[in-house]
């Protein structure tokens, strides 16, 4: 019986330094989490106030974090924890192409990443853009609006195309739906602005 308990004891001991290792991961992990999501949505903001120039340092920088943390990849505690802030960098970067590049892309390190905060965080470029929009509109800039617009178009109709269950994308028909309202409302804008416009000549 002694003998018994003691193994037991060992083998709780091996699980208990196995749980430690998890709860330290899951606490650096967290941590570097906080700053990607941070830097990301800086960047985004930087986007907005056209710094192009602040927003690409500050998502080179979200960039090497980004691979700090999928150093965690194998580890069971590593989607729920990165799933948004990695949704908030694939948003900041793939927004800050179309605005300083007029490029609509994926971003490349999205390749080796969990598919699902891809998807949603390119459904969340779709309302940073109709920001941007409605400010080029308030300056009058109808071309540059008409383009972008163009560009909320791809991403609805690309996606839309994604009809998979929230298990599986969490989030995204919500999203989708959400789109359709600001391309609608977006356009909608862009015609009241162009007949303003149009009367102010």
């Amino acid at each position: 019986m002694k003998n018994t308990s003691s193994e037991f004891e060992k083998q709780l001991e091996i699980i208990r330094k196995k749980l430690d290792e998890i709860d330290n991961a899951r606490e650096e992990l967290l941590r570097l989490s906080r700053e990607l999501r941070r830097k990301a949505t800086l960047a985004i903001s930087n986007v907005h106030a056209r710094n192009i120039e602040g927003a690409k340092n500050l998502l080179e920088e979200a960039k090497r974090i980004l691979q700090k943390v999928e150093a965690y990849k194998q580890s069971e505690i590593y989607y729920p924890i990165t799933r948004d802030p990695i949704q908030e960098l694939v948003e900041a970067v793939v927004f800050l192409e179309i605005v300083s590049e007029s490029r609509l892309e994926i971003p490349h390190f999205a390749v080796e990443i969990h598919p699902s905060p891809v998807l949603t965080g390119i459904a969340d470029v779709v309302g940073e853009l109709r920001r941007y929009i409605l400010d080029l509109l308030r300056k009058s800039e109808i071309e540059e609006a008409e383009r972008l617009i163009k560009i909320m178009e791809k991403i609805y109709f690309s996606l839309v195309s994604f009809n998979y269950p929230d298990k599986i994308v969490p989030g995204l028909r919500g999203k989708i739906d959400m789109m359709r309202l600001s391309l609608e409302r977006t356009k909608s804008d862009l015609i009241s602005a162009m007949i303003i416009t149009k009367f102010k000549q």
